[in-house]
């Protein structure tokens, strides 16, 4: 096998593993990304669950402290307490939903751009993979000179 062979083998064999490597590379990380993501939305869910668990022990605790001082717990300022740390427990619940959302959706997308990556890098493995090829193939038929 003259040089000329061996150079052309050598290009294309680089340009394959180059090209798998890129699409490799892109693939886990958008296996990662997208793990991250669902990672992500489901810790904005249990935080919304804690803070909703933690608004009961307060009502819990409010009309405790309610009855204890003599008032009726289902009329009055007793109500109105009640329904104040209702109001601010569901908006913290839905803010530590929505953030979990929101940073989940930043994630795939960019889950989905490593996917286009991956994509791009296979093709132009292909390609690159395929010119080393040709070339290769026509500096053999020129000749070594």
């Amino acid at each position: 096998m003259s040089w000329v062979a061996v150079g052309a083998v050598a290009a294309v064999s680089a340009a394959a593993i180059s090209g798998y490597s890129a699409y490799s590379t892109n693939k886990t990380a958008q296996e990662q990304a997208q793990a991250d993501a669902d990672a992500t939305a489901a810790r904005g869910r249990l935080e919304a669950e804690r803070i909703l668990k933690q608004k009961e022990k307060q009502q819990s605790t409010a009309k405790a402290s309610a009855a204890e001082n003599g008032l009726d717990v289902n009329e009055g300022t007793a109500i109105k307490i009640n329904d104040e740390i209702e109001n601010a427990g569901q908006y913290d619940a839905e803010i530590a939903k929505q953030t979990g959302y929101n940073a989940s959706q930043r994630l795939q997308a960019q889950a989905s751009q490593y996917g286009a990556n991956a994509t791009t890098a296979l093709a132009s493995g292909v390609l690159n993979t395929t010119t080393s090829a040709v070339n290769g193939y026509t500096s053999y038929k020129k000749g070594w000179k």
